[in-house]
């Protein structure tokens, strides 16, 4: 409760706060008024099917990751479908609202200023691609608040409850976007932080937890391969392996040199920009680059804090993954997002600038995101009124 009122008191204090605060949901809002499409219409499908009893696209098995065609199938109203989605999206801006205080709570853990938490809590909100994306049926929001919830009790205070809370958001994380089992690193080192606290009494509960997440994820490790070994997979994350020389082939698209024969643009390091940038399908790869290295280079001349170590392993871990998975489009970045602005801060704290200018700076790419995102907001109502 205590957190909560602290975040609250520095909101009122801090007016543009609010205001990103008040926009951000009201933009993402607008998602109610747009119908499913592309991914969502998949997902939606997957759910129907399973409905009825059947894990198919249309004819046969799929090997898509299966929380988020869980959750439309929880959602499903059947006599009114489009009451269904909105809840559902509702649904997923509330992980989106827990999942930013995981993100303040963590850095402020961090030894950093509770305002530039803040600072770096409302960048996010009013992104662009954040609004988009946490409010849509895509996983995103999902994986924002698994993602920020792993690493929150990873690094937080030995106990039980701590150790099974991070486990579980883990197996979420997998069952819901394969590239994050390379956060099992970041499992084992917790596990070896645990045992160094107290071997005796935390490797039952290390053991007993281990099962229960092991569990599901190995009965879905079996049902894949069955599934893939037999070529019965409709429709398959798996495809992209399937190729001449796989591996050598994705890491040329994931690094954005080639395009994926599977999506419409060249993805990879080129995009990242985009995730900074409002501009539909922006690409540039020397700018990309620079945002890159200015994230990684402020973690490395900051990171003295084992929560900021672990952090910055899992968002390279994740990033690798990407890379081996031939892909990286922006909204698969978006979950790292609070991590990359971290990092060009502790970047220009190197550089000897106070942390006003951080704020100052937050607050005029705020308002760039804000107008573009009140843009945004009218074409959608003239185009439903």
């Amino acid at each position: 409760m205590t957190n909560y009122m602290d975040i609250k008191k520095l909101i009122i204090q801090h007016k543009w706060l609010k205001l990103i605060i008040i926009v951000s949901v009201i933009s993402s809002l607008r998602s109610l008024f747009m119908p499913i499409y592309a991914d969502e219409i998949t997902y939606n499908k997957l759910a129907e099917n399973l409905l009825n009893g059947k894990y198919y696209l249309k004819d046969y098995p799929s090997t898509v990751t299966p929380v988020i065609p869980l959750l439309f199938a929880f959602f499903k109203i059947k006599t009114l479908p489009v009451l269904g989605f909105i809840l559902h999206k509702l649904f997923n801006v509330g992980l989106t609202v827990f999942a930013l205080r995981y993100v303040y709570l963590f850095i402020k853990k961090q030894e950093v200023n509770p305002e530039i938490a803040l600072a770096v809590v409302a960048l996010t909100a009013v992104n662009p691609i954040a609004v988009n994306y946490f409010s849509s049926l895509y996983p995103e929001a999902l994986l924002f608040f698994c993602f920020w919830g792993c690493i929150y009790y990873a690094t937080s205070d030995v106990s039980s409850k701590n150790l099974l809370k991070m486990l579980l958001f883990f197996l979420v994380l997998i069952l819901t976007r394969y590239v994050y089992a390379v956060l099992g690193l970041l499992v084992i080192l917790t596990f070896i932080r645990y045992l160094k606290n107290n071997s005796r009494f935390y490797l039952g509960n290390i053991i007993k937890y281990s099962i229960v997440v092991l569990i599901p994820i190995i009965l879905w490790i079996k049902y894949i391969y069955n599934i893939e070994q037999n070529n019965l997979s409709e429709i398959s994350y798996f495809d992209r392996f399937k190729i001449d020389s796989p591996i050598l082939y994705n890491i040329k698209c994931g690094l954005g040199l080639i395009q994926h024969h599977e999506v419409g643009k060249i993805n990879g390091i080129p995009a990242f920009a985009s995730l900074f940038i409002p501009i539909t399908g922006f690409r540039h790869f020397m700018l990309s680059t620079f945002f890159i290295l200015a994230f990684i280079l402020g973690f490395i001349v900051k990171t003295k804090t084992y929560g900021l170590k672990m952090l910055f392993l899992a968002i390279i871990l994740v990033l690798l993954g990407f890379v081996f998975a031939g892909t990286g489009f922006s909204r698969y970045w978006l979950v790292l997002l609070p991590g990359f602005f971290l990092g060009f801060y502790f970047l220009l704290r190197k550089l000897k600038l106070k942390d006003m200018w951080f704020i100052y700076g937050a607050q005029a790419i705020a308002l760039v995101y804000i107008l573009n995102e009140i843009r945004l907001d009218i074409m959608v109502l003239n185009n439903h009124y």
